[in-house]
């Protein structure tokens, strides 16, 4: 069952890159990333005040978000811009290298990530 999920994730993030793309073709890169920012922070909106206005709904689910004080936020904020870069660059080099490259490096992000997590907490 893993395998078929994972062929599955293949397949929607190679639609991702290619939509992605397409998006890319004739636009900015800085306005398609703030739309593309915009839409899928639409996504969690409703868990982030359902958990603001109504915590005992989501209490004790993944769905809820805690509320942190300024020693996490910062923490939060560092994150943020480092995954903004990120994201920066990848569209600039999606927008003017071929998809065949791009899809590949794309896809190896999040072991990156963990890679970096673990180095990170000492636990590598």
């Amino acid at each position: 069952m893993w395998l078929l999920l994972a062929f599955l994730s293949a397949a929607l993030l190679g639609f991702y890159d290619a939509f992605k793309k397409q998006s890319l073709k004739d636009n900015a890169v800085l306005p398609v990333l703030f739309l593309n920012t915009i839409f899928s922070s639409l996504i969690f909106l409703p868990f982030i005040l359902i958990s603001a206005f109504a915590p005992s709904v989501l209490g004790g689910t993944m769905f809820d978000v805690p509320v942190v004080g300024w020693e996490v936020h910062k923490f939060i904020i560092i994150e943020s811009f480092i995954v903004l870069s990120s994201w920066i660059f990848g569209y600039f080099w999606m927008k003017h290298l071929p998809l065949t490259i791009v899809g590949p490096i794309n896809a190896t992000r999040p072991v990156m990530v963990l890679v970096g997590r673990c180095w990170y907490s000492g636990n590598g």
